[in-house]
């Protein structure tokens, strides 16, 4: 999984007197995606995106509804779930503020990959049309080519999904799957304890790394016996992050790319 630096900015809590166009450019400047798009994509996104806000249960979009929009995260925590082979569902990425999904579809009008739902209590984003995509890509040389690594950055990051799908044994799977929550989400305390907060059931977490919610259940319960780990209604804290490192000593190390998704910092 691969995603941009998280940002924080609730648009309901902007300060008083700013304008609803001023509080979503505030986010929409602070995207990755848009940010390499051009400014010009950004103020084009700025008069046509909406605020929308989501509970958990409610379903964002659906897989194989026609890519209109794509969104960006504003607050909180979004899924993306898959149907698999045989009826069997697959929790593609989640994805946190700041982060954009659904660009991919978008760009060509391709359905949706899968449905997108909210993961934390609550969900708010900003859902941007997908001509913005495709009117920068067609008026500027260098937007098409930044769309482009774009696309090519998402693939990049199902073949990190893809990695931890394979990687040997179930513990190791879900240890890879934490350390990568770890490295987009963690906040580490100054005990060396993280705090993820991405509160993924057991079931998320079986349908992330192929295994049966039974045997997610006891791998979870053995490192929470161990003091590895802790469940929280909020998330998880990661006690001992180096104990899941080390479960991952023996795999072999994946081939260095180059990178291609060509985005300011």
């Amino acid at each position: 999984m691969h995603c941009s630096p998280s940002i924080e900015v609730r648009i309901s809590e902007a300060p008083r007197g700013e304008s609803s166009s001023s509080r979503i450019a505030s986010v929409l400047r602070h995207t990755r995606l848009l940010r390499a798009l051009g400014p010009e994509t950004v103020d084009d996104a700025v008069r046509r995106a909406s605020v929308r806000r989501f509970e958990r249960g409610e379903r964002i979009w659906r897989a194989g509804d026609t890519a209109t929009h794509f969104q960006i995260v504003v607050s909180g925590i979004v899924k993306l779930v898959a149907p698999g082979p045989g009826q069997r569902p697959m929790l593609v990425d989640v994805y946190g503020p700041g982060e954009s999904l659904g660009y991919w579809a978008a760009f060509d009008g391709s359905p949706y990959i899968g449905d997108a739902m909210p993961v934390t209590a609550r969900v708010e984003t900003l859902f941007v049309p997908a001509g913005v995509l495709r009117d920068a890509a067609a008026a500027r040389h260098g937007s098409a080519l930044a769309m482009t690594h774009a696309v090519l950055g998402y693939a990049r990051g199902l073949r990190a999904k893809l990695a931890i799908l394979g990687a040997g044994t179930v513990h190791q799977r879900l240890a890879m799957l934490l350390l990568d929550l770890n490295a987009r989400f963690g906040d580490e305390r100054d005990d060396g304890t993280v705090v993820l907060p991405v509160p993924l059931s057991r079931l998320d977490l079986a349908l992330c790394v192929g295994a049966t919610i039974e045997t997610v259940i006891r791998a979870m319960s053995r490192w929470q016996k161990q003091g590895v780990i802790e469940t929280h209604a909020q998330g998880f804290v990661l006690r001992d992050p180096s104990a899941l490192e080390a479960l991952l000593e023996d795999l072999p190390r994946p081939r260095e790319e180059p990178a291609v998704f060509a985005m300011p910092a």
